[in-house]
């Protein structure tokens, strides 16, 4: 009898101690100290999710406290103002410089379950895009939400960009400009077979990157839109000013001069992995791969890893430069299932 209740008593405490791993694991804490948690969870707050560069690079700190442990991260946008992102699970957060925290921006149920990804700060209003259910918009920060969906052929939003004085959406059937005196979106180019990944502006002409390739609005040289790149699928495009960046699926692609001419620029960049966000801080370039920050300063020469701080061989998905500071966020899986930094195997 006294052996029958020392292995009930054994049972019961070692019951009580994985409960309580457990408990750690789904809270974490705010320094960072939990129990790492277990392979198909989310990301420990030790490994962070959005790390600060205020030095152009050279080293990186993590500011995930305030977001939720199980996030799934969404677009980062920035204005004047403010430095926010989204999230799948919780929707919006902003970034409270004095509190060095995220706070969250109450945000409809309707968002959250309809997958938001895309994000913009435009006119003193929060703009986020969803997979499946549009365009939503607050202007009394999260007080109240409007979905707004008129003119949209397409409620699959993959890009939100604010271009003075104009508010774009990248969709799964073309571009579209949100005409705010009519309280529409207005397609500006594309149709129902067109997904718009990335937008840009770039020397007064507005550029595309898409499943087509790369487009511009070249009106302003009294012509229509063109097709400056053919028979690649452009994932998003970029500029730093001077050249303007397109990202395909297996390799980077530069032009010089308005799209006429384009060369792969993936010297020092993992072989066969696509690029991101490529950004510009100061006089630097920024590429955001498979396995962390590149860097380079001088279009000729190779991209350089830049990672004091970061996750080793974490996906860096999302990047934006905010008041000289480069601001990143990782994915939680790093490489994807077979691929490495050098190849990729099937």
């Amino acid at each position: 009898m006294k052996q029958l209740i020392l292995i009930f008593l054994w049972s019961v405490l070692s019951f009580c101690s994985s409960k309580q791993e457990r408990t750690n694991v789904e809270t974490g804490s705010k320094d960072g100290s939990s129990i790492p948690a277990t392979a198909g969870n989310a990301l420990q707050i030790s490994d962070g999710l959005i790390y600060f560069s205020a030095d152009n690079g050279l080293s990186w700190q993590s500011k995930s406290d305030g977001l939720p442990r199980a996030s799934s991260l969404g677009g980062i946008a920035v204005s004047d103002k403010n430095l926010a992102i989204v999230t799948k699970e919780a929707g919006v957060y902003l970034f409270d410089f004095q509190k060095d925290e995220w706070v969250s921006v109450p945000t409809d149920t309707q968002i959250t379950r309809n997958n938001p990804g895309a994000l913009a700060l435009y006119n003193d209003r929060i703009f986020i895009g969803t997979q499946s259910g549009g365009v939503f918009f607050s202007e009394n920060h999260g007080k109240s939400w409007t979905n707004q969906r008129k003119g949209l052929a397409s409620l699959t939003i993959r890009k939100l960009v604010a271009l003075e004085p104009k508010l774009y959406a990248g969709t799964n059937a073309g571009l579209y400009s949100y005409n705010e005196s009519g309280n529409k979106w207005d397609r500006e180019f594309g149709s129902t077979t067109l997904q718009v990944n990335g937008i840009i502006e770039f020397n007064g002409s507005i550029f595309i990157g898409t499943n087509q390739g790369v487009f511009a609005n070249t009106a302003g040289e009294g012509k229509e839109w063109e097709k400056v790149l053919a028979n690649y699928s452009v994932h998003n495009i970029s500029s730093d000013g001077r050249i303007i960046y397109a990202m395909v699926y297996n390799e980077l692609l530069s032009s010089a001069d308005k799209g006429r001419s384009w060369q792969n620029i993936q010297k020092g960049l993992p072989a066969h992995l696509y690029t991101f966000n490529v950004i510009q801080n100061g006089n630097s370039v920024f590429a955001g791969q498979w396995d962390g920050v590149y860097t380079k300063q001088e279009a000729k020469e190779p991209w350089k890893p830049t990672g004091n701080g970061l996750p080793h061989k974490m996906a860096i998905t999302n990047m934006q430069s905010y008041r000289d500071m480069i601001v990143v966020s990782v994915n939680e899986r790093g490489l994807r299932r077979g691929l490495t930094t050098t190849k990729i195997d099937f």
